[in-house]
């Protein structure tokens, strides 16, 4: 299976309620997903009761949906 992803997504900080643009690095779907922000890398877990990635830097929570995904060119993500 070849998956593609866009190459960012927005993170959302649960402590301070604000947005960030990251730069997806690594992904395998409904798994984890890796991001870079300001230089920094985040490992992010999937909550499946959610439907999000969680992941923290420097003691602060960020949350996604993750980017957009495709296998073989068909769009397999849920529509947000």
């Amino acid at each position: 299976m070849q998956i593609e992803f866009e190459g960012k997504c927005d993170l959302h900080c649960t402590d301070n309620d604000k947005n960030v643009l990251a730069e997806v690095v690594d992904l395998k779907p409904e798994m984890y997903l890796t991001v870079y922000v300001a230089d920094s890398k985040i490992v992010m877990q999937y909550n499946k009761r959610h439907n999000i990635y969680i992941g923290s830097l420097l003691g602060r929570e960020f949350t996604t949906q993750g980017p957009k995904f495709w296998d073989t060119g068909r769009d397999i993500r849920r529509v947000r």
